[in-house]
Formats: C-alpha cells, sequence, structure tokens
C-alpha cells in the first residue's frame, strides 16, 4: 500500500508536473536537482542563461521570496568552479538562512523567469529523482517556468570546491546604510548612544526608468540618525541628536579572482541637529566615499579599508567646525562577517584636533535577513566630535557596550 503523501509534498510534485508540461523558453533559468534545502547548510542550484553570455557572472544576487507576501530575504549566489567559454549554464551555491523553514521561492535580482521552489526541511522522498526535472515556482498565477533537468547540466558546471562566502547583498529597493547599535554606558553623564540608518534606491533596478537608462538604478536616498540620551539626569532627556539625509549616487566593483570588491559613493549630504537658534548646528557638504574590501584568507577573514572625503557648502551655525572636523576622515574594518569585527574610525581636523572611535563586535544571533543579525557591541570614543553640538569639546575616553543589528 503506497504510503500517503504530505500536503507539502503535493505541493511540491505538482510543481515538478508543472515544469515538466511547460514548453516556452526564457533566456535565464534556474535548475534544482532536488527540491530541498536544509536550513544553515549549503545549497546549490544551476543557473542557465541565454547561450550567448561569453563570462558568466562570479556572484549573483538573487532574493529568497516567503509565501503570504512575506518579506524578500537577500541572498548571493558564488559561482563553483571556473566558467567554460560558451557555455550556456553555471553551478552556483549559497547557505540557505537558518530562521528559514517551509516551502519559498528563490530569484534571480531583475530575472523575472528565473526562478525556482525549494523547501527547508521537505522529506527525503519528495526530493527528484536523478535525472527527473527540477521544482519551478509559478511565474504567474496559472503559469510556471520551465527549468531543465539536472542530468542534462551537471556535465556542463562540474563540482569544484567552493570559495569562501561573498559579501551580503541588499535587497533591490529598500537597505542598511550605516551601522545600527543601542549601546549604554560613558561618564559625565553615564548615557545610551544609538544610531540607526537605511538608504533607498531611487529607481528600481526593474523599473521604467532603469531599464531605460540603466546608470539611473545608482541613485540613493539614505538617512542616518545618532542620538545621545542622558541617563542620569532626573528627567532623562536627549542631550543631542544628529540627523543625516543624503542623496547620492553609488555603484560597486567586483572581483573575486583578486578577493577584493570596491563601492564607490559621492553626493549631498545635510547634517543638523534639528534646533533652532542656540544652540543650533548644521553643515551642508559634498562628499566622496570609497568602500574597499579585501579578503585575506579562504576562512572570509577581510581587511577594509574605508576613507571619505568632503567640502563644505555650508558651516554658518559653526564656521570654524573644520579645525576640529577637518575635510575628512578615514575607517578601518578588521575580522570576519560571521565572527569577530574590529572597526576604527579616525577624524583628523586642520589644526590637528583628533576623534577616534573603535567598535569591536560578535554575532550572538543569526538573522534571515542578509548583513542583518544581533551582535554584542563594545564602543569607545576619544576626542573631538562626538556629537554635532559639542564639535569642538574634547572628550575623554567613553566607554558603551550594548547591541547592534547592523555593523
Amino acid at each position: 500500500m503506497p504510503k500517503t503523501s504530505s500536503p507539502r509534498a503535493l505541493l511540491l510534485a505538482a510543481a515538478l508536473a508543472l515544469s515538466a508540461s511547460a514548453a516556452p523558453a526564457a533566456d535565464w533559468l534556474l535548475a534544482s536537482s532536488s527540491p530541498q534545502v536544509i536550513p544553515g547548510q549549503r545549497f546549490e542550484v544551476v543557473v542557465i542563461g541565454d547561450g550567448r553570455a561569453a563570462d558568466w557572472p562570479a556572484r549573483l544576487p538573487a532574493s529568497i521570496e516567503l509565501p503570504g507576501g512575506g518579506p524578500r530575504i537577500a541572498l548571493e549566489l558564488v559561482a563553483i568552479g571556473k566558467p567554460v567559454a560558451g557555455a550556456s549554464q553555471r553551478r552556483y551555491f549559497a547557505r540557505w538562512p537558518m530562521e528559514v523553514a517551509g516551502v519559498a521561492a528563490l530569484a534571480l535580482a531583475g530575472k523575472p523567469s528565473a526562478r525556482v521552489l525549494l523547501d527547508a526541511g521537505a522529506p527525503a522522498s519528495v526530493a527528484a529523482a536523478p535525472g527527473g526535472p527540477a521544482a519551478t515556482a509559478p511565474a504567474a498565477a496559472g503559469a510556471a517556468v520551465p527549468v531543465a533537468a539536472a542530468a542534462a547540466v551537471a556535465p556542463t558546471a562540474p563540482v569544484a570546491a567552493a570559495p569562501a562566502a561573498a559579501t551580503p547583498v541588499e535587497p533591490s529597493g529598500f537597505g542598511f546604510h550605516e551601522p545600527m547599535y543601542f549601546l549604554i554606558g560613558g561618564r559625565d553623564p553615564v548615557s545610551a548612544r544609538f544610531q540607526f540608518s537605511f538608504r533607498y534606491r531611487i529607481f528600481d533596478e526593474q523599473g521604467v526608468v532603469a531599464e531605460n537608462i540603466p546608470v539611473a538604478s545608482g541613485l540613493y536616498f539614505g538617512f542616518t540618525q545618532t542620538s545621545l540620551w542622558d541617563l542620569q539626569a532626573e528627567s532623562k532627556p536627549f542631550r543631542d541628536s544628529s540627523f543625516r539625509p543624503s542623496l547620492f549616487y553609488r555603484f560597486a566593483l567586483d572581483d573575486p579572482d583578486k578577493r577584493g570588491s570596491l563601492a564607490l559613493s559621492g553626493g549631498y549630504e545635510h547634517e543638523s541637529n534639528g534646533k533652532e537658534d542656540m544652540p543650533s548646528r548644521s553643515i551642508d557638504t559634498l562628499f566622496v566615499r570609497a568602500d574597499a574590501r579585501l579578503r585575506l584568507d579562504e576562512s572570509g577573514t577581510y581587511l577594509g579599508v574605508v576613507p571619505k572625503a568632503w567640502t563644505y557648502l555650508d558651516r554658518e551655525d559653526n564656521p570654524d567646525i573644520a579645525r576640529y572636523r577637518g575635510h575628512a576622515e578615514l575607517g578601518l574594518r578588521l575580522g570576519r562577517d560571521d565572527g569577530w569585527l574590529l572597526s576604527t574610525l579616525i577624524r583628523r581636523g586642520t589644526e590637528g584636533k583628533m576623534g577616534t572611535q573603535y567598535d569591536l563586535s560578535y554575532p550572538i544571533r543569526r538573522s534571515v535577513f542578509s548583513g542583518v543579525g544581533a551582535f554584542v557591541h563594545l564602543q569607545a570614543f576619544k576626542g573631538y566630535g562626538e556629537t554635532l553640538l559639542e564639535y569642538d569639546e574634547n572628550k575623554e575616553a567613553q566607554y558603551r557596550i550594548g547591541v547592534s543589528l547592523v555593523r
């Protein structure tokens, strides 16, 4: 007597049947030898191109789409082995997020036809047999996107040693900008320091503007708020808050063969403490920023160098701020995305006034969102410019500890 199939098995079986019967061709497709993946572990897929691409990308941005209109979870597919000249297929791998279970669709960013339905924790009996078709997710109501059988693509993209995990990528529109944390400590007075920061891609890659003017997809709006909360005073006031909206252009360069990546950005930034008259503080700047990363070993340890330079457009509220803040700063990072990470920020004014910040963090919880989690975070600051209001005050070392979400 055959064993009764579960609802999840029936769902995947239906997807397999749809994929086997569908016939229309597409430029980009996704295939998998099995619809089953294991949370927290590596999985592999085969990307099928249009046959005209001579150079396959070493990394491909993708997303996991949860059922019921849930959030899109960004991840990056990393190529396995060297590309074969003229090949229309290549094998890629990634690590399935620990906290995603059940049936979900994996899709390539900007490639609507490249989607595959996968099940985190599916019964082994549902897995596709060797040489059988791979599962696909419906591209629209009542339709499915076909993918090639596993046996047809395996010889073209042989399994090879996997490179180290790649840098997470953000969802196509809304993403994270600078570190986000909540820390407590310091002295004179004891205070909490917290920061949140986001950026938004104004023209989505799949929108009308970016499709006709591809360069427009690099235009972003950013916003960062940093606040100091006095926990020692009776009324617990906010001692100062800095608001930094910005409009900038950003593009990234990536060369895994040379173990490095580079992102460049530049634009306009306004910074203000949001107050009127005294003690009002505000500046307007034009800035350029680079974010370079060099991978040091196969475990994922990297060295990051983040210089930023600016010129002032307006500093009427604080005309001598360049003496303390200068025209540039240097950020350094050393560590791993899944381990200890040490960051340093150094700023020097035109008259030698210094401000330095050190951040040391370690992950304590994984998250479904790429580049986000929970990290125990220790921060130390010394010198000038901890806040915009106190830009000309020299602070003794301030130590705080807490939790960060983005680092």
